[in-house]
């Protein structure tokens, strides 16, 4: 029992629940059961009264009888209303769950949960836990309707009722521990099936390389172990299945055995009548359905429990680095940035060490320096993905960490290197950041792409394709500016926006940059020489620590780790 209430515990604690539809599952389900489980009362007197030549008796029990089905019949149609309604909700409440936790989670979640364990997750297991409570609702009816048989037959001969029961108590102790081991197994099976999920999806990545080096028959080698184990862990559930669906049961064949031979022995004796012959051998056979149903409901209830638990993954994923907003509110965000002798530790290895410096608002700030340096560390502190060791970030004087969770997101926003665009409409996609079509065609006027989207067939209906193949990649990087834009955000970070484009967009990129810092505070984190220029500070990073500031110009004669910058780079520097 103890083994059930965690693993309701565990549903309940992903939120998903409706408490009304529940109970009205409990209602209709306990109604279903009751009804059911006193039919045999009223066939027992039927026949009892009729032996004795009592037709009103007899007539009066099977009206009985009919309302009790009829009650029986109602609230079961009842029960498969509710149930419905409650998957639906169940069903769209976890999706909304999932989607906002994982949309707000660190980088480190998808290393501790890879993608297949994701996929799998927000698939088939999502359904399988809509159903739980219908499931343990039914288990626990079915539970209560045998106590209450065997009750009634312990009633009706205590000697019979308590062979049942014993038999009974044999057979739920077995069937306990079959289950432990079944959903032990199940486990296993899901996670190889993550394995050979994660497997096909980097075969579809890598679908070149797996053509060019010949590597189909080495991945199949991979991909028979994953299987392998798979029917391992298959065949081990199926053994405590078929242990609980074909062996155990044969308990309760025994306990009926045991006692039709003593109702055989009392009628002998003379001292038990039909009707008691009739409710007896009903009653048993009724707690052997029950006991198969039962057991099918806690088979369901176990599977379900192995899904909730990787749904618990997902929703409660918690990383010590995760961070909680503030209570500050103000939202009339001016954008001064100050980093106050900031250290952070990634993994033991130090990315910022005492760093300090100031990003004024209406201007370019870059910031520049090797690979490994430090830079992406602290555009990920400003997105507040991490929690700095030591010193202080401020916005406007106000530490980064004390902002509301409404007021931050909207004031920071990136554009990165790759932007992400999602297979849908252009209005669909910058309507995931601001509805307003005014705000969206200004925002694409403002960064020049609403030409180009007018020039288009359907404007800014048109369908990207995933990740938008479909356009260029400066058009691409356009639309995600536009869609940076529409966020307000008072403070812009660019994350090599332009690393991967051709001159002339490059030069189309900088007149944008420009424009926008008229109204906002813009820090570009780049390798390209023609956004070092333009810049009106910039910042030079190094193993960590800052290591210049300055113009291009001044920095280009006083500062030789930034002239170091540009040793690797074939393009002579004007």
């Amino acid at each position: 029992m103890s083994r059930y209430f965690k693993i309701c515990k565990n549903y309940f604690s992903l939120g998903a629940d409706n408490k009304r539809y529940l109970v009205l599952l409990f209602i209709t389900a306990f109604f279903r059961c009751f009804t059911f489980a006193l039919t045999p009362i009223f066939a027992a007197r039927i026949i009892d009264f009729a032996s004795l030549g009592l037709y009103q008796d007899t007539c009066i029990n099977i009206v009985f009888l009919a309302f009790n089905y009829l009650i029986y019949l109602i609230s079961h149609h009842a029960n498969f209303v509710v149930y419905a309604k409650n998957t639906d909700y169940v069903y769209n409440k976890l999706h909304l769950i999932i989607a906002s936790k994982v949309s707000q989670y660190d980088e480190d979640f998808t290393k501790r949960l890879p993608k297949s364990y994701l996929d799998n997750t927000v698939t088939s297991d999502v359904m399988n836990v809509c159903m739980f409570t219908d499931r343990m609702v039914d288990a626990i009816a079915h539970f209560v309707t045998d106590i209450m048989a065997l009750i009634i037959l312990i009633c009706y001969n205590f000697w019979i009722g308590l062979i049942v029961l014993a038999f009974n108590l044999l057979y739920q102790i077995l069937l306990a521990r079959a289950q432990k081991k079944k959903d032990y197994y199940l486990n296993g099976q899901r996670r190889n099936q993550d394995r050979i999920t994660s497997l096909y999806e980097q075969i579809l990545d890598a679908s070149r390389e797996i053509k060019a080096f010949d590597m189909k028959d080495k991945l199949n080698n991979y991909l028979d172990i994953y299987k392998r184990s798979w029917t391992k862990q298959y065949f081990l559930k199926r053994k405590y299945w078929d242990l609980s669906k074909v062996i155990y049961p044969v308990i309760i064949t025994i306990s009926k055995f045991v006692a039709y031979i003593i109702v055989i022995y009392y009628i002998m004796k003379g001292t038990m009548n039909v009707g008691a012959l009739v409710l007896i051998v009903t009653y048993i056979d009724q707690i052997e359905r029950e006991n198969f149903d039962f057991f099918e409901k806690v088979n369901n209830v176990c599977n379900s429990s192995v899904m909730i638990d990787r749904l618990s993954r997902v929703i409660h994923y918690h990383n010590k680095n995760m961070l909680e907003f503030g209570d500050y509110l103000e939202d009339n965000i001016f954008g001064d940035i100050i980093f106050d002798n900031v250290t952070f530790k990634y993994e033991n290895n130090i990315s910022l060490d005492k760093v300090s410096f100031e990003i004024e608002p209406n201007k370019i700030t870059a910031i520049v320096g090797e690979s490994g340096s430090g830079k992406s560390t602290i555009f990920r502190i400003l997105l507040r993905l991490y929690k700095i060791d030591s010193g202080h970030v401020y916005i406007d004087g106000i530490d980064i960490y004390d902002y509301g969770s409404k007021v931050y997101p909207s004031n920071v926003s990136i554009a990165t290197q790759r932007p992400f665009i999602f297979n849908m409409s252009i209005k669909e996609n910058l309507s995931l950041v601001d509805k307003n079509v005014k705000h969206q065609i200004n925002a694409c006027k403002r960064v020049e792409i609403h030409d180009f989207i007018m020039s288009l067939p359907k404007g800014y209906d048109t369908i990207l394709s995933e990740d938008a193949t479909n356009v260029s990649g400066g058009q691409k990087q356009l639309i995600s500016m536009a869609r940076t834009l529409l966020s307000k955000a008072e403070i812009l970070l660019f994350d090599e926006v332009t690393s991967a484009l051709d001159p002339n967009t490059t030069k189309h990129i900088i007149k944008v940059l420009k424009d926008l810092k008229k109204d906002h505070t813009v820090v570009i984190i780049t390798h390209k020489r023609d956004l070092m220029k333009i810049a009106d500070e910039l910042i030079v990073i190094d193993k960590g620590k800052v290591v210049g500031k300055g113009k291009h110009r001044r920095l280009l004669e006083e500062n030789k780790y930034y002239r170091n910058l540009f040793k690797h780079d074939k393009q002579s520097f004007k």
